[in-house]
């Protein structure tokens, strides 16, 4: 598995890619084995800091995926815009079957004890301190930072991460730069993995 993979609309994940995939579930939500087995252990840590983190996602199939994409475009239809301008606003947070970092089963929404759902002010709450602070040492980072939206595509959620690895993710989070200028600038001198041309 490559922890670095860089999925998204540009960089679509082959259509048999879920066939591959080695699941671990971690409080009834599946991931990749290796990213649930650090989440599981990140999870942990902060509880033993007496700080409750939900999940709210993990692993999502191809059909799950264009289920929420389909309903998100009715959603914002129903309230007024266009096919056009529902698919622009919903394409800014959530990503079309195969392009969505959640099919990799490497991605995990965050959330609060009592959560149903993301929390567009997550990163002010303990829990989404606590890892802004130690989910690099888990191999964790936050994928969709503030500020690196023109470079990501997407706007900054606060409650999204993705496992890397722990030496990538510590290279990251020092750095600031999120994954897509890592692999661009970096990954081919710190970690050995050569970057596209």
């Amino acid at each position: 598995m490559n922890y670095l993979m860089l999925v998204d609309k540009f960089n679509p994940l082959p259509s048999d890619f879920a066939d591959r995939l080695d699941f671990y579930e971690v409080q009834g939500t599946l991931f990749e084995n290796q990213a649930g087995k650090a989440l599981e252990k990140m999870l942990n840590a902060a509880k033993k800091e007496n700080i409750d983190i939900k999940i709210i996602s993990g692993y999502r199939s191809p059909d799950y995926q264009q289920l929420l994409w389909e309903r998100s475009i009715s959603l914002e239809m129903w309230g007024g815009l266009c096919y056009e301008d529902a698919v622009k606003k919903v394409g800014r947070t959530l990503a079309l079957p195969g392009s969505s970092e959640h099919n990799t089963g490497l991605a995990a929404d965050l959330g609060t004890k009592d959560a149903d759902d993301c929390q567009d002010d997550f990163h002010r709450t303990a829990q989404g301190r606590w890892l802004g602070k130690n989910s690099a040492d888990h191999g964790f980072i936050l994928r969709y930072p503030r500020m690196k939206e023109q470079i990501t595509g997407i706007d900054f959620e606060p409650w999204h991460y993705r496992y890397v690895g722990p030496e990538a993710a510590r290279l990251i989070y020092d750095s600031g730069l999120c994954l897509e200028e890592f692999l661009h600038f970096y990954s081919d001198r710190f970690i050995g993995i050569p970057r596209k041309s």
